[in-house]
């Protein structure tokens, strides 16, 4: 009799360290989030000032601008945009261009290449191809608002007059 409660008792205290290891406790995991989400699809709008350096015109010059794009995802996104330039007399460009964004959402900066084309004006038309790269740098803690500074290099047809259209300024999503 005393062998079969020394059985038992051994027994069922193997059992019952079986069954206390075989679960795992519930873990508690804390959401640590993943840097900012200003880069995320949407409408941006932007105001900027803006400067124009010609290869064969005369001075640079200054003027500024608004612009409108929409994000399709965090990367792609199209974007309208209107400068007003004072050189010789008053130049008016005009561009669409496709966006590509490289959101580094660690510190909340997103670089982007931008290629396009549109028209410049002031008593003559003229039709362009634009190419160029900014950087765009968000604050979270201002509801996203940001900050960019790019540059885009325009071939402009016909009257061989180029230059290179540098902005600045600020964007709001919404």
């Amino acid at each position: 009799m005393k062998k079969l409660i020394t059985t038992l008792t051994v027994l069922a205290v193997s059992g019952s360290f079986a069954v206390a290891g075989g679960g795992k406790a519930p873990v508690i995991e804390d959401k640590i989030p993943l840097g900012c989400a200003c880069f995320d699809p949407g409408f941006e709008f932007s105001g900027f000032a803006a400067g124009i350096l010609p290869e064969e015109w005369g001075d640079d010059e200054l003027g500024g601008g608004v612009s409108l794009a929409y994000f399709l995802s965090e990367n792609i996104g199209v974007e309208l945009s209107y400068s007003v330039l004072a050189t010789d007399s008053e130049e008016h460009v005009v561009t669409g261009n496709i966006v590509y964004r490289f959101p580094i959402k660690d510190i909340c900066v997103a670089p982007y290449v931008l290629v396009g084309g549109g028209l410049v004006t002031n008593s003559d038309t003229h039709g362009l191809f634009d190419v160029g790269g900014g950087i765009d740098v968000r604050f979270d803690s201002w509801g996203c608002i940001g900050i960019f500074a790019d540059a885009t290099y325009n071939w402009v047809e016909d009257d061989g007059q180029d230059f290179t259209l540098i902005r600045a300024g600020f964007r709001v999503p919404f």
